[in-house]
């Protein structure tokens, strides 16, 4: 496990070894280090009062965040999988505020490093939920079949163990998910963080899921009480094969 040092208003670099402190955002591209790092972090502050989706942070006590504690269990329980993707068969069915909330979920249980990664293109949420505005991820870099090797940049959540690699609408508009570079981006962050959760595109409207699913250990469906029809989720299922579709959260707010 890689070391990692937040420093506030400033930018850092994570290595497998040693960390040292990088010069100011513009200067970013002329970063010189002892070994090869693996993230680039940036510290983010969230709003005085966190968004009511993520009840973890704004309930902690409720019902709703002990739901999602017991499906990290439930995840970990099914072979301990590291990196995790969560999807629904169509929009508007709770998949980035499950993302969101189990990613949150993981780095309370494990006291581990954790990642969150918005991987959807048509409706990227992350930047949304958490309130802040993203400066630039390695997501960006993939979406332009740039360089897909580290450092990779990616925010820190004040006073937790979560990471986020946000994206912002305007990069994602007319992109597809280039399947290897992801994978390739993945191997390197495998390294970093105990935990990754990827938010991604639903099934039933992008293939962008089947591609993350496939570089993924395990794959979550979120459907919502209400609205999500069983003959959609079925067939969202089947399209996912052969990924390993671990289970079905059940959204009911």
């Amino acid at each position: 496990m890689s070391q990692v040092e937040i420093v506030k208003s400033r930018i850092v670099g994570v290595g497998p070894m040693t960390v040292q402190e990088a010069r100011p955002r513009e200067a970013i591209t002329t970063f010189a280090w002892n070994s090869s790092p693996v993230c680039i972090v940036e510290e983010v502050d969230l709003p005085y009062e966190p968004d009511p989706r993520l009840v973890l942070l704004r309930a902690p006590g409720s019902a709703q965040a002990r739901s999602y504690r017991l499906l990290q269990h439930r995840v970990f329980a099914k072979g301990a999988p590291r990196v995790v993707a969560v999807t629904s068969a169509e929009p508007g069915e709770g998949k980035t505020t499950c993302a969101a909330n189990l990613a949150l979920a993981f780095a309370e249980a494990t006291l581990s490093r954790v990642l969150l990664v918005d991987a959807s293109l048509a409706r990227p949420g992350i930047a949304d939920l958490f309130g802040f505005a993203p400066a630039g991820s390695f997501m960006t870099k993939l979406l332009r079949n740039e360089d897909s090797a580290p450092p990779h940049v990616v925010a820190s959540i004040a006073g937790s163990a979560l990471q986020l690699a946000a994206l912002e609408p305007s990069v994602t508009a007319g992109r597809r998910l280039d399947r290897v570079l992801l994978a390739e981006v993945l191997r390197s962050l495998r390294t970093a963080y105990d935990y990754i959760v990827i938010d991604t595109a639903s099934v039933l409207e992008s293939a962008d899921a089947n591609s993350v699913a496939q570089c993924s250990d395990a794959v979550i469906l979120a459907a919502r009480a209400g609205k999500s029809r069983q003959s959609r989720l079925r067939h969202a299922v089947e399209q996912l094969q052969p990924a390993n579709v671990v289970g079905t959260a059940l959204i009911d707010c």
